[in-house]
């Protein structure tokens, strides 16, 4: 059974963008998100990685960022929704998080990627980060190198 376009965007979802500027994007990673392979991109990635990429969809395309920092901070309990958690202990709660720098734009022409240096169209708050598939990769680091 094939995958429809938005299910295929799902899968590959990694995080939230939680801020931005011009020199970099910090991203709330999911519960969920890979904590050393990604198996969801077609082929085995190591994620999460420092000098790693991460694309964030956009109107232009998709905007291309570099992994330079990995953490975990400390944060309140997620709260559940419709349920009273009175007799909960306040324990500080890991949440992973990562900081991205902007490289370029990944557009899609003709059944193809290209990579465009610069950003013109930034993410916004609340933006999903996505791993890139393998084609996607390969034309990243052909954009690059």
């Amino acid at each position: 059974m094939e995958n429809k376009p938005i299910e295929q965007l799902a899968a590959l979802a990694i995080g939230t963008v939680e801020e931005v500027s011009p020199a970099e994007i910090k991203v709330l990673l999911d519960t969920n998100a890979p904590q050393a392979t990604a198996l969801n991109t077609g082929v085995p990635t190591g994620f999460p990685r420092i000098n790693g990429y991460v694309l964030i969809p956009n109107e232009t395309g998709a905007v291309v960022g570099m992994v330079v920092w990995l953490g975990v901070e400390r944060s309140a309990y997620p709260k559940r929704t419709g349920l009273k958690d009175f007799g909960l202990v306040d324990l500080p709660f890991p949440t992973r998080k990562m900081t991205v720098t902007p490289l370029g734009t990944l557009v899609a022409e003709r059944q193809a990627y290209r990579l465009r240096r610069g950003v013109s169209a930034f993410p916004s708050v609340g933006d999903p980060v996505l791993l890139p598939t393998a084609r996607q990769l390969k034309s990243i680091n052909r954009g690059f190198f």
